[in-house]
């Protein structure tokens, strides 16, 4: 488990940014992230799935390693934010590249998890290579259990095996499948009885063949007990506070996780 930062508080301060991403321009997303999040205050700012380049698997020339530009500017954008930050991006280790999430916190990486399910109608498992552990990390007093789009549609990803508060996901999910997109937010809140945070896209992407893939938002915050939150279908920073009170009452009042036999 990787710890964030040790102040503890039982509310903490999400900014969920929606975009529509630049393909393959990295400056240009980091400018369009900088722009939607100045003046803004958060304990954790969530990126979407391949935040600086767009959902890109087979060209491996956008992987880079933990040492490259998009790590040095997520570190040094996390201390500019005082804020935990993370988002996924391609990242060559050893030769082998991985869709990993990245968190960073006052201009350091504290934690990483690389994306297990990877999406074989996409060509995804052709260029990457999937990940074999679950991760947690904390911000604030608040245990996150991180996934990558994909991920949503494999409950044993999600199931509450380590008292989680949160289960957060950063998609690119397109609007042909957005109405699965909803429903299994929904139902991962309410089996894990924990907050749900997911990030995506919004906008048109062109792939190399000249298809258009659209993406139509719905980044969205649920309750413990499955209540929406937060909803948004244009580029745009969702500020939401959650309360940590919240998972203990609907935990007291529905033991639900203790009735847990695998």
């Amino acid at each position: 488990m990787y710890l964030v930062r040790f102040v503890f508080m039982s509310i903490l301060k999400v900014a969920i940014t929606q975009f529509n991403i630049a393909w393959k321009d990295k400056q240009a997303n980091f400018t369009k992230i900088e722009e939607l999040l100045a003046g803004k205050q958060a304990d954790l700012v969530v990126l979407p799935e391949m935040f600086q380049t767009g959902f890109c698997t087979d060209d491996a020339a956008i992987a880079e390693t933990m040492e490259g530009e998009s790590i040095v500017w997520i570190q040094e954008f996390s201390k500019e934010m005082d804020a935990a930050v993370c988002g996924s991006l391609a990242i060559k280790e050893e030769g082998v590249i991985y869709n990993r999430l990245i968190m960073a916190s006052k201009g350091e990486v504290v934690g990483h998890y690389d994306k297990t399910h990877l999406f074989g109608m996409g060509g995804e498992p052709e260029h990457i290579a999937p990940g074999s552990s679950k991760v947690d990390m904390v911000v604030q007093d608040f245990k996150i259990r991180t996934t990558v789009c994909y991920d949503l549609r494999f409950p044993y990803t999600s199931f509450n095996d380590s008292e989680y508060d949160i289960l957060l996901n950063v998609a690119n999910w397109p609007s042909a499948r957005i109405t699965h997109w909803d429903v299994l937010l929904q139902a991962r809140a309410i089996e894990n009885q924990a907050y749900v945070i997911a990030c995506n896209r919004v906008g048109e992407q062109l792939d190399k063949d000249g298809k258009a893939f659209y993406y139509p938002g719905h980044s969205s915050v649920y309750s413990p007990s499955g209540e929406q939150l937060a909803h948004s279908l244009k580029e745009e920073v969702i500020e939401i506070s959650l309360d940590k009170k919240e998972i203990e009452t609907t935990r007291e009042k529905l033991p639900f996780l203790k009735d847990r036999r695998m």
